[in-house]
């Protein structure tokens, strides 16, 4: 079953859970990206053919949360939040939410080709990519830190 952009928006519950999930993950994405519409349009024709042989709800939730993730990798923000986190503790005032706030957007902002050269999923850092490559991030923010007198 296809869904127009519109009809999808207005009715399939996939859909607002995954724009949520993006959104609280500070995701840098469009509601319309044509992969959360496709995920959310596959997730709600899983759902609905897995109630029609039979399932419960819970059974066809499941089986509909499996494909709604599909290519949606790691948030930025999550992986730079954590990198300062783990390794910048002592090196940063990190005792407040308030200063994760203010450094995690900023390093984004101040290295903005931290990213680049990764492997992207349609939506997000692929997460295989990230653990083979997270100490070029650190590496990144440690300069960075450096270069701003932090280090």
């Amino acid at each position: 079953m296809s869904y127009n952009f519109k009809g999808l928006a207005d009715l399939n519950y996939f859909y607002f859970y995954l724009l949520n999930y993006l959104q609280e993950n500070r995701f840098q994405v469009e509601a319309d990206h044509p992969q959360i519409v496709a995920n959310a349009s596959a997730a709600l024709d899983i759902f609905e053919e897995a109630r029609r042989k039979g399932s419960d709800i819970t059974q066809a939730e499941e089986e509909a949360m499996s494909v709604l993730f599909t290519n949606i990798g790691e948030s930025e923000y999550n992986i730079v939040t954590e990198i300062i986190l783990e390794n910048f503790r002592d090196t940063i005032d990190l005792d407040c939410e308030a200063a994760v706030e203010y450094w995690t957007p900023q390093i984004i902002t101040d290295i903005p080709d931290l990213f680049v050269g990764f492997d992207r999923m349609a939506v997000g850092v692929d997460p295989l990519d990230l653990d083979i490559r997270k100490n070029e991030l650190v590496g990144a923010i440690v300069t960075y830190l450096s270069d701003n007198g932090l280090q």
